[in-house]
């Protein structure tokens, strides 16, 4: 797809309000994942291309590593037990999810939901990364920061 035909906001990054901005079809489309993916799914919305993201999660207040590897180890430790018995933990969604959809909810069918995935991210990711969304302008000229991987990412190896 041509660059001058992508157009993004980010105006509303919650992704609930993005799912109900799809089902009450006050947009065309958007990025949604996990509950509310396969809630649209559900109510026969389909996917109108595939897509991955990676989420960064920020520390601050200098916590004690070993209490982040510990909590590591615990996220690690849930997801595998989700990815034995999915159908145990899918009626959880109903805990997010706005009221007005629960009715309409059958989790029966509804997968696990974003995984984890516990590797490093390393300088060539980061900077191929940068690169790509430099490209194509996401962010405003200035916007990105200095794309300094040393002062972006730290590893917590466990």
């Amino acid at each position: 797809m041509p660059l001058s035909d992508i157009k993004l906001s980010f105006a509303d990054g919650i992704l609930f309000s993005r799912m109900e901005k799809v089902f009450d079809r006050k947009v065309p489309a958007a990025a949604v994942f996990s509950g509310p993916y396969y809630f649209l799914e559900q109510m026969g919305f389909r996917k109108v291309i595939d897509t991955t993201f990676m989420m960064a999660a920020m520390l601050n207040n200098e916590p004690d590593p070993e209490d982040v590897r510990k909590y590591y180890r615990a996220l690690r430790k849930a997801q595998r037990d989700i990815d034995l018995r999915p159908e145990l933990y899918t009626h959880y969604y109903k805990k997010e999810f706005p009221a007005r959809f629960i009715p309409m909810m059958d989790t029966r069918r509804w997968g696990p939901g974003e995984r984890i995935v516990f590797e490093p991210y390393t300088k060539e990711v980061f900077e191929e990364s940068f690169r790509w969304i430099a490209e194509r302008r996401i962010f405003a000229e200035g916007d990105m920061g200095p794309g300094k991987y040393e002062d972006s990412v730290i590893s917590l190896a466990a």
